[in-house]
């Protein structure tokens, strides 16, 4: 722990990583620490974040190299980073209902506070952040379609 932040950090070796099981058992396990000082749905949402980036590495480059969690109890923030040997960065895309694929960087954006990437020398880091605490009721406006979203 530095400070009030407490940071993980999972590598997932040189060898192509195909699928986000390992990724998400270190999520699952390390969140699973610290799920007393989340709100009721943020750790399932970091789930769901996470696989969502380790997937995307997956299918859009050699597979993630890494994986990290950062805890800011100060910054009341929870971010989820997923590193992989590609310089492309994920789009967001017009959003069709009707194709099977291409929802992924539409739940993250949905469920994050804010997602970036990180360039690196070998590759970058896709990072997202969900706030520590459930948002009010009040601060989740249904959007008319039965969805609800936290205000960015």
């Amino acid at each position: 722990m530095i400070g009030h932040r407490l940071h993980y950090h999972r590598d997932l070796g040189d060898t192509p990583v195909t699928r986000p099981g390992a990724g998400l058992d270190f999520v699952r396990g390390r969140l699973s620490e610290i799920a007393d000082r989340l709100g009721r749905n943020v750790a399932q949402n970091a789930v769901l974040v996470a696989c969502e980036l380790l997937t995307n590495a997956c299918v859009h480059t050699k597979g993630p190299t890494g994986i990290d969690l950062e805890l800011d109890l100060d910054g009341g923030r929870l971010t989820v980073g997923v590193s992989d040997p590609s310089s492309l960065v994920p789009l967001l895309r017009p959003y069709r209902p009707a194709e099977p694929h291409g929802h992924g960087m539409h739940i993250v954006d949905g469920l994050a506070t804010a997602w970036g990437v990180s360039r690196r020398a070998d590759g970058k880091t896709v990072w997202a952040t969900l706030a520590v605490q459930d948002p009010p009721p009040a601060a989740r406006p249904d959007l008319g379609d039965g969805v609800t979203r936290a205000r960015k």
